[in-house]
């Protein structure tokens, strides 16, 4: 008895083919499936550009422009959003003077053999925040500035071992850090 020879499967696309539904039904989920690539994308530059619309730089600089004008340390953020600080350190020498909230001017101004009562300082509270275009002192002359203080600001902004690192994230929670020194190019 012979056996019945079994025909081979027929192609998928001769399958496909045979019926016009299943090649638009395939055409359609082709479209689908490229409308749902191009959507995620969107999404995702459309992340990346609300991360860079409140994107926050904050930085230290350093001013001396003589009696009447800008003199001290400014905290400035020159970004587009709001930054908020999670850390701040001052190096002197290689003697570190870290945190927020405790103000750590004064014990670095002695340690530099300058007097504190000729500064007027401020340091950071934990969890502060500074808004774009801000700028805040965080050291200047003193209301009680005399000929002997403006000596020691100069003094300060002009020690090249004196450096600053700033921590701080942006409503996105992005960290972001900045280093630099008090040193002024005069």
């Amino acid at each position: 008895m012979q056996r019945p020879r079994l025909k081979p499967p027929a192609s998928i696309w001769k399958r496909i083919d045979s019926s016009p539904e299943r090649l638009i039904s395939l055409a359609a989920l082709a479209v689908a499936f490229g409308a749902l690539c191009v959507s995620l994308w969107q999404l995702d530059m459309a992340k990346q550009h609300n991360v860079l619309s409140v994107r926050p730089y904050l930085m230290v600089t350093p001013h001396l422009a003589g009696a009447n004008g800008k003199n001290g340390l400014f905290l400035t953020n020159e970004g587009i959003g709001l930054g908020i600080l999670t850390s701040l350190s001052v190096s002197v020498s290689g003697k570190v003077y870290a945190g927020l909230g405790k103000n750590q001017w004064p014990k670095i101004l002695r340690d530099m053999g300058l007097e504190p009562l000729c500064f007027s300082i401020g340091w950071p509270t934990k969890v502060a925040a500074l808004r774009p275009g801000m700028e805040i002192e965080i050291l200047g002359k003193s209301k009680l500035f005399n000929s002997g203080c403006e000596l020691a600001l100069a003094t300060f902004l002009t020690t090249k071992d004196v450096s600053i690192e700033l921590r701080y994230t942006s409503l996105y929670e992005e960290e972001h850090t900045f280093s630099g020194d008090t040193f002024l190019n005069l």
